[in-house]
């Protein structure tokens, strides 16, 4: 049986300041996670590394011990995912590995004065090696930005959405894997409504709050894959956060 538990990062700067909308002025294209941020990835770490702090197994794996067990963790190329899962990959003594398709809807990008989402190239290589010695970059990596195209659209964004939901499931069906990704709300949302074919409802995707899931930072999703099929065993659980610490 594989296993998959999808991360939302920890807070970010932009999270910290969010008011609703994305257009505000101290909106950073690759924010940094805040002191708060550190304080839930420690939180998180602990947690995913504890040998009894994961109880819900499986019916079908009755010798299964209450730990999460991971044998893989991956992020995306955002600074936010990256700082996240560094934590996580110390705390269980795992390598780390960047995934090239894996980032926030609409990549790495600006507002040009229209209002319009501008691409910026994002960092390359060195950058990467400099400051993440430990991250493990896609085969396909050069010198040049990761991003270095246009903002991501809609249309754009589900077409990667399906492909990335139909690499894991495919990787997991017959597996014994059991994967950390660290991702982003956006991508977290649209990864659960494609792998259980729940429609992007209208009126959720045309408001301030454009989700059909709510996933706190630094929350827990599971999805076990077995037998053929694949089962949401529970979405944005914070049990590793004391109230004070939680955040959006």
């Amino acid at each position: 049986m594989g296993k998959l538990y999808l991360v939302r990062h920890a807070q970010s700067a932009n999270n910290a300041v969010w008011n609703g909308s994305d257009f505000h002025p101290e909106r950073h294209p690759d924010p940094e996670i805040t002191d708060l941020g550190h304080r839930q990835c420690e939180q998180l770490a602990r947690h995913l590394a504890h040998p009894q702090s994961e109880p819900r197994q499986h019916p079908f794996e009755a010798d299964s011990t209450p730990d999460f067990g991971l044998t893989h963790v991956y992020c995306s190329l955002m600074t936010r995912s990256i700082l996240t899962a560094e934590y996580i990959a110390e705390a269980c003594g795992l390598e780390l590995h960047a995934l090239a398709d894996v980032f926030e809807k609409y990549g790495i990008y600006d507002f040009g004065e229209e209002g319009e989402r501008v691409g910026l190239p994002g960092p390359g290589r060195e950058y990467f090696d400099d400051r993440f010695p430990r991250l493990n970059l896609p085969a396909e990596f050069n010198d040049e930005g990761w991003w270095s195209r246009e903002a991501e659209d809609e249309t754009s964004f589900l077409v990667r959405m399906r492909l990335v939901v139909e690499r894991l499931r495919d990787r997991l069906a017959d597996s014994e894997d059991t994967i950390a990704l660290v991702a982003h709300g956006d991508f977290i949302d649209q990864f659960v409504n494609d792998l259980m074919g729940v429609d992007r409802h209208r009126h959720n995707y045309a408001s301030h709050w454009v989700a059909n899931w709510a996933f706190h930072n630094t929350s827990i999703s599971r999805i076990d894959f077995v037998d053929g099929s694949h089962n949401v065993v529970y979405l944005n659980r914070i049990d590793h956060l004391p109230n004070e610490m939680v955040s959006w």
